[in-house]
């Protein structure tokens, strides 16, 4: 009768091992670790990283930091396609090299560094344009972001269906607070559209890194010569204020990690305290071994949503900036 009970038990453990055995693969796969943002990005396709033409970037660059480091920024422009005026002025300015040497004489803590001719009185170059207001819209940003939002919509779908990927929609990742009646990304570029006088107009959204031409009371837009860069989180305030005609992509900190301002708004108190600059040049015109080279993660990959859920937060269409990375050079031609 021992035996018997003993045979039973072996038996029952046998069993209950092997169901273990079973369960604990399917246990192991339910509770695989979410990928990280860094891991999402690293899987998109090849083909999902787009070159940013070498004729769109500015380098900016600030005299050495007293303990010897590098200081310098990258800028990318938003392509002539998708802008006007202000944009044409700004590589007007880089052409003639007129920035070589003006200022930086205001830093608004978590809200701007402020630049250009302005303290020097500078004479303007030639052939710069009158840009009007009306040129902080344009309507290709519409057809690009709705072009690529499509299309992101398209393989998404397709993803979720045969691939078993549960990939959420933009507007159930991020939220609208600035005030447009839809935002999505076109180009790479995160774009806003609203009701102008009856009429749907759209406009490039301004984030944390923005370059925005300074400007006086309209119909007052600016020729460009005075930019600031944007610093703060909240520079969505600023979207149809002022124009908006590129990003710092690469370097941000050197244009905010600076002095803070003690005057009202920002401004340096004495001229002693201004920061020249070194130069501002289109990367195109650089010698070829210093022409830097950058990526943008196309708007229509299902793998831009992926990485925005990954960072867990719940923010506007700003809180993630637009993943960009650093190239081969040479797989960015000029355009």
């Amino acid at each position: 009768m021992k035996n018997h009970f003993r045979s039973a038990r072996i038996v029952i453990w046998s069993l209950a091992l092997t169901c273990f055995s079973l369960v604990q693969p399917a246990l192991a796969q339910d509770e695989a670790p979410t990928p990280t943002p860094a891991k999402i990005l690293t899987a998109a396709p090849a083909e999902h990283w787009l070159p940013i033409p070498l004729s769109d970037l500015l380098v900016f660059t600030l005299p050495d930091a007293a303990d010897g480091t590098k200081r310098q920024a990258v800028i990318q422009l938003l392509p002539s396609s998708l802008s006007g005026g202000h944009v044409r002025n700004v590589r007007t300015f880089a052409k003639t090299r007129w920035w070589d040497g003006t200022k930086i004489y205001r830093v608004a803590k978590d809200f701007v560094t402020q630049f250009g001719g302005n303290p020097d009185a500078k004479k303007l170059p030639k052939g710069l344009e009158t840009v009007p207001e009306s040129e902080y819209f344009n309507a290709a940003l519409g057809a690009k972001r709705d072009a690529d939002m499509a299309a992101l919509q398209a393989a998404v779908d397709y993803s979720n269906e045969y691939q078993g990927t549960e990939i959420r929609p933009l507007m159930k990742l991020i939220y609208e607070n600035g005030g447009a009646q839809k935002v999505g990304f076109g180009g790479g570029w995160p774009i806003g559209s609203k009701s102008v006088d009856g009429e749907l107009r759209y406009y490039p959204l301004t984030c944390r890194g923005s370059l925005s031409p300074a400007h006086y009371d309209p119909p007052d837009s600016g020729t460009g010569a005075e930019m600031s860069v944007i610093t703060g989180e909240a520079a969505r305030s600023l979207d149809t204020t002022f124009g908006m005609v590129g990003r710092v992509i690469d370097g941000l900190e050197h244009l905010q990690n600076l002095p803070l301002g003690t005057d009202p708004g920002g401004f340096y108190a004495d001229r002693s305290e201004y920061i020249e600059i070194k130069s501002i040049r289109l990367a195109s015109e650089l010698p070829l071994a210093e022409q830097p080279a950058y990526q943008y993660l196309a708007s229509y990959s299902p793998a831009l949503l992926q990485y925005i859920e990954a960072h867990g937060g719940y923010g506007n269409i700003c809180t993630m900036p637009v993943p960009i990375r650093k190239a081969t050079p040479g797989l960015a031609p000029a355009n």
